[in-house]
């Protein structure tokens, strides 16, 4: 079963807080998605991928800069 989050739950599960949640999400940078009641939520499954993805980046520009 989908585990899913609202903007409080998010914010814990990062470890940062709900304001720095609302700005990720103003900002387009965190998967969301919008109920009909204009809710956000967040699929788990999204945000791991989505933190995934994010350390892969931070991984290869460290890389490249090794090279150097």
């Amino acid at each position: 079963m989908e585990k899913y989050f609202n903007i409080s739950q998010l914010a814990k599960y990062l470890k940062v807080t709900e304001p720095a949640v609302q700005h990720l999400l103003r900002e387009g940078k965190v998967p969301a998605i919008k109920t009909p009641s204009n809710v956000y939520i967040f699929k788990k499954n999204d945000i791991d991928e989505w933190l995934r993805e994010k350390k892969r980046k931070v991984h290869d520009l460290i890389e490249k800069q090794e090279v150097l």
